[in-house]
């Protein structure tokens, strides 16, 4: 019998490989759902059928019912669709986060049809240690507000977000603002002049297999963020894990021929999920 996978795109071929764990805590059809969908955030046409459960079982090696199992999660997600006589059909793409002076994550993903979904999964005011005091620029033990949170679209968890404030700067608040948006609240109270971001690739650690339900050592990609106000303060600074299946980013930003920023292009419109 010739092999499923010969006759399929090369992305599409490669998540059949390496086989399914069997020896994992992970259930068979939690990692066949995994796989699919990065397989549905490729997919490029929207027209097409997806795999059939026949094919499916054929590819993993598994039972109609594992199979079933997967794909009724990922309907339920909003991530599929299946419509008798017709068949399976992809209904979402990646998420998209573009950077420029105007950027609003939260507009973004409302816009694709997929409005972030928080979980507040810690907020607390401790004392800094070694690392956070170094991202924060304070004492070691100055008093700060943890936040960390999950962020979901149509249901499936993306990313994990981190973040530390000064607690003094902060003292206000309570848990409904780390279920909005912390900087738009923080930047009604103080001036923010600067951001600085980084992006790195990684592999998912045991938080990333905890909370964004991915297997040890899936792609993940990391923002780091530090904010600062008009006196040069860091006023918040963190750091997000994304999936890296399901994200991706682009940048914008202006140009000038004496490398200065146009005026009037980074304002409040800047604001974003952070």
């Amino acid at each position: 019998m010739q092999d499923v996978s010969d006759s399929l795109p090369v992305l599409e071929a490669d998540w059949v490989n390496p086989p399914l764990d069997r020896t994992s805590p992970l259930p068979l059809y939690a990692q066949i759902k995994q796989r699919l969908i990065g397989t549905i955030l490729r997919w490029e046409q929207p027209d097409r059928r997806f795999f059939s459960d026949e094919e499916l079982c054929e590819m993993f090696c598994v039972s109609r019912d594992t199979v079933r199992q997967a794909l009724s999660e990922l309907v339920r997600e909003g991530m599929l669709t299946r419509s008798r006589g017709l068949g399976t059909f992809v209904a979402v793409r990646k998420l998209e986060e573009r950077f420029g002076p105007g950027m609003d994550f939260m507009r973004q993903w409302e816009a694709a049809g997929t409005p972030i979904q928080p979980t507040l999964l810690v907020f607390e005011r401790c004392g800094a240690d070694d690392q956070i005091a170094a991202a924060l620029e304070v004492e070691v033990g100055a008093r700060v507000l943890f936040i960390k949170r999950t962020r979901a679209a149509a249901r499936v968890p993306v990313a994990i977000d981190y973040r530390y404030l000064p607690a003094d700067l902060v003292a206000d608040w309570d848990e409904s603002a780390a279920l909005a948006s912390p900087l738009h609240l923080l930047w009604q109270r103080v001036e923010l002049r600067s951001g600085d971001f980084g992006i790195e690739a990684g592999i998912a650690g045991p938080e990333e297999v905890e909370y964004l339900h991915l297997a040890a050592g899936a792609p993940v990609l990391t923002r780091t963020l530090r904010y600062r106000d008009a006196t040069g303060r860091l006023v918040m600074a963190g750091h997000t894990v994304h999936r890296g299946d399901l994200v991706r980013y682009s940048l914008s930003m202006p140009l000038s021929r004496d490398g200065k920023a146009p005026a009037g292009e980074i304002d409040k419109s800047g604001v974003h999920d952070d």
